[in-house]
């Protein structure tokens, strides 16, 4: 059973850390958390109808990274006060774990594969947030669509030029 809700999220927010519920690396994942969350998101989301997912891809062995179900609190804490006022306000939460050294058939948003699977970095974290509010707040589903599709294509003239100019 869902809400029915917006298909765009309203902030992706991508983490290049490993996810981790104690000690040190904990607060580690907390602060990478809330740095990628800050530079994505001006200001918190008040309203009650938030709805997160957490992808983790990882090629870490089983024995050194979290279960999906262990992904989510870190998360959902470190996103408090940035992302919105109180997790409280979260209405549904999932988490997926994805092994990038098995080969998967994956069915999803195809903006998001290449990053999460092909990534230099051993962990990447994807949070997509969801807030059918927030999202008119800024412009609707297909301004939001628009803007991601314009940093998108910024993004890879960038990586284009890069290649083009390195030494061959």
């Amino acid at each position: 059973m869902r809400h029915t809700r917006a298909p765009t999220p309203a902030h992706l927010v991508w983490v290049e850390h490993r996810p981790s519920s104690s000690g040190t690396g904990k607060l580690a994942y907390f602060a990478a958390v809330r740095a990628a969350a800050s530079t994505e998101i001006d200001q918190p989301i008040t309203a009650n109808d938030i709805e997160v997912e957490v992808v983790y891809s990882t090629t870490r062995k089983a024995a050194e990274r979290l279960d999906a179900d262990n992904v989510n609190k870190p998360t959902l804490d470190a996103l408090k006060g940035v992302a919105y006022t109180d997790d409280a306000q979260v209405r549904s939460a999932t988490a997926t774990v994805f092994d990038r050294t098995i080969n998967y058939v994956v069915y999803g948003r195809v903006e998001h594969m290449g990053r999460l699977f092909y990534s230099p970095h051993p962990d990447v974290v994807l949070i997509m947030i969801y807030s059918d509010t927030r999202l008119a707040e800024l412009g609707g589903e297909q301004e939001v669509q628009r803007k991601r599709l314009e940093a998108w294509q910024r993004d890879f003239d960038q990586t284009l030029a890069r290649i083009k100019d390195s030494p061959a």
